[in-house]
């Protein structure tokens, strides 16, 4: 029950609950009532008194209807000030202050523990190494680290630089894409989605703002004059599942695709489950199934079909070949306007015409 259904005035004309007024709140009445076709819960065990005395102060202190602690802001804890300081530094001192050190060395006390001995350098190295590239760090770097000819910060930004920094990060977005998943159903066949794992590891080692990463994932083509990159990210929504057996319907799928994007899209940027409101609201979620569809006319004007090679599809080029899409483009332009050359373009652009906006199910594919 939601907090406005709970406070409003129920078929029987009184509210169920009437906060600071437990004793006239329809909600009590019904705990305590002694016909057992008016008590509730119905046609099984009562409430124990502890339980219905502890509704009862709940009511009377106002009946407060808190929030989901996952939906709360986050709150920049007060500033304290650090006892220790944690680093790499001598066998007796900690240096280096972070301030989560406070919060650390707090439970560490609670515990009745004390903070360990800090690491070997070389050890931490690897670590970070793992960690960042999820490879072991190099002969050379740890060299130069071990001569003392670079700090532990430099290190990290070394590996921050690497090629392998966006390929072992990007691993955990494209899991997100579902980018290892087959096409699904009968025949399960498997898909060429390479140009977009490309497209993820190069904005990681871009450091491509998130914003920016978000747009071009969910509306790429919906940008004006998108480019080559943008609609290569729109195929974060072509990991949906496909099924082309013979006698399948179409908008059967379609609609399946609709609200696999949507679910996901929730999952991904809000971290939270969408697929329960689908079907009915929680109390508990701020969500309410009307927005999940409202959510979902977002996504629902794709083109969905089972078609063996799920076009439309993006035609890619080399650098020289993009030089003569371009002449081509501009020619068109000079001889027979702006919108016969939007046409030619559009046509150079993908393996199908029919085309309709927001993740047009652009798989990449290497022409």
């Amino acid at each position: 029950m939601f907090e406005n259904e709970a406070l409003a005035v129920t078929e029987s004309g009184h509210p169920a609950i009437i906060p600071g007024d437990p004793n006239n709140s329809e909600l009590i009445k019904r705990l305590t009532e002694s016909d057992p076709e008016l008590r509730m819960p119905y046609e099984k065990a009562p409430l124990s008194q502890e339980e219905i005395d502890l509704l009862k102060s709940w009511i009377k202190q106002g009946a407060k209807w808190g929030k989901h602690w996952a939906y709360e802001p986050v709150q920049e804890p007060a500033a304290q000030e650090i006892k220790l300081e944690a680093g790499i530094g001598s066998e007796n001192t900690i240096s280096n202050s972070n301030p989560i050190d406070f919060f650390v060395e707090e439970k560490l006390e609670e515990l009745n523990l004390e903070f360990s001995q800090e690491e070997n350098p070389n050890k931490l190295l690897r670590r970070v190494s793992l960690d960042i590239t999820g490879l072991p760090p190099s002969d050379s770097l740890v060299a130069l680290y071990e001569k003392e000819k670079i700090s532990y910060e430099e290190a990290v930004d070394y590996l921050l630089e690497q090629p392998t920094y966006g390929e072992n990060w990007a691993s955990w977005w494209l899991d997100l894409a579902r980018y290892a998943d087959t096409k699904g159903y009968e025949r399960d066949v498997s898909r060429t989605l390479w140009p977009f794992r490309d497209y993820v590891i190069n904005s990681f080692n871009k450091d491509k703002p998130f914003d920016e990463f978000t747009i071009e994932q969910l509306a790429g083509d919906l940008l004006p004059n998108p480019t080559t990159e943008q609609l290569t990210a729109t195929a974060f929504h072509r990991n949906t599942m496909n099924n082309d057996e013979g006698g399948t319907q179409d908008e059967e799928f379609r609609v399946s695709a609709v609200l696999d994007r949507l679910n996901t899209t929730y999952e991904v940027w809000q971290s939270t489950t969408m697929a329960c409101v689908q079907c009915h609201s929680h109390p508990y979620d701020p969500i309410r199934q009307e927005e999940f569809y409202e959510s979902a006319a977002f996504f629902n004007n794709t083109r969905d079909e089972d078609t063996h090679d799920e076009e439309p599809k993006l035609r890619f080029y080399s650098d020289e070949e993009k030089m003569d899409v371009a002449n081509i483009v501009n020619w068109v332009q000079d001889l027979q306007g702006a919108e016969e050359a939007r046409k030619r373009k559009e046509f150079l652009t993908f393996l199908s015409q029919n085309m309709r906006p927001i993740s047009r199910r652009i798989l990449t594919k290497l022409n």
